[in-house]
């Protein structure tokens, strides 16, 4: 019989249920159409992500950011329909370094609907040269792979870069620029107290300049990024609010307002399931599970990103098997 009781770290995943108040997402055009520029704030997602993951202040930092780039580069992405089935276009992030953290990943879609993890949660380290949570550190050298995917396209699209830094939002303006040749400044930021290791802020920006811009576009734009007072999270804990950080990058580009602001509540949205649970256990030899089963009277399943546990008996052993049509041993 299927464990369908929320055990102690999954009922910290209540704040799944809905977006958190405050939470935001606000996208631009200019009116030339020239700029798209994007911003949020993701507090309480990303406080309530590192919650139920349990990780350590870097480590949630580190999440937090990849997170909140997966949300805006997804932004806008639109439902698709194929054979009577709809789905969402989505954008996937994967972070993978040489540093204790292993790896970071995030994927999001355009109804900003997010989920991610790292994969070495409990990663503490010194603050870095300047005092701030050692990101850079946590991640190291490797690479980042953005995977676009809709349900009407024969093959996702796939695009991979070096890290150039670790800080996650200076590599993912790296990627954008040279894998998708789209010129973009990105912010993304998370605040988190070490001492009681809970987020204080979370939040980012995004500025992409689209095919055709003027350098007449590109000098107001770079005047309005120097104009920032502050990080992200500096500018949330400031007061501002999404679309104040997009009224300040879009200054001198929407006096007429031609294309209006659209406004999105970002949440963090697992989609695990008994059904997807089969399918991965199903992949396993059939031979080997049934030892695992006979060791240890049940098979369990935890979900990487809301924690969420699923106990599989022999019974249900055997109907994932036959639910992917997988042979006898």
């Amino acid at each position: 019989m299927s464990d369908d009781t929320p055990d102690e770290t999954y009922s910290d995943a209540a704040f799944m249920l809905a977006p958190v108040e405050g939470d935001e997402m606000v996208s631009m055009i200019s009116d030339n159409g020239e700029v798209s520029i994007r911003a949020i704030t993701a507090t309480g997602l990303v406080a309530g992500a590192a919650n139920m993951q349990a990780t350590s202040p870097v480590a949630s930092a580190a999440l937090g950011r990849t997170m909140i780039c997966a949300l805006m580069l997804a932004a806008g992405k639109k439902t698709a329909e194929m054979y009577g089935e709809v789905g969402q276009e989505s954008v996937q992030i994967d972070v993978r370094g040489d540093g204790p953290l292993k790896q970071a990943f995030a994927t999001a879609d355009g109804l900003a609907e997010v989920r991610g993890y790292v994969a070495q949660p409990f990663v503490d380290l010194p603050p870095n040269s300047v005092g701030k949570l050692d990101v850079a550190g946590a991640v190291g050298k490797g690479i980042i792979t953005v995977v676009r995917n809709n349900p009407m396209w024969k093959q996702p699209y796939s695009g991979i870069t070096q890290i150039v830094s670790g800080e996650i939002a200076v590599d993912m303006a790296h990627y954008l620029t040279e894998s998708e040749q789209t010129p973009s400044a990105l912010g993304a930021g998370v605040l988190v107290d070490v001492k009681d290791e809970t987020v204080i802020a979370s939040g980012g920006w995004l500025v992409q300049m689209l095919p055709g811009a003027t350098d007449e576009t590109i000098t107001q734009v770079e005047k309005n990024i120097g104009g920032l007072e502050g990080s992200p999270t500096d500018l949330i804990r400031s007061g501002k609010s999404a679309r104040d950080i997009c009224d300040i990058l879009s200054q001198g580009l929407r006096d007429a307002e031609i294309y209006p602001a659209e406004f999105i509540k970002p949440r963090f949205a697992c989609k695990c399931s008994m059904e997807k649970v089969y399918r991965t256990v199903a992949l396993i030899p059939q031979n080997e599970m049934e030892e695992v089963l006979e060791e240890h009277g049940k098979i369990e399943v935890k979900c990487e990103f809301c924690k969420r546990k699923y106990a599989l008996s022999g019974k249900e052993l055997a109907d994932a098997y036959k639910a992917v049509g997988a042979k006898d041993k």
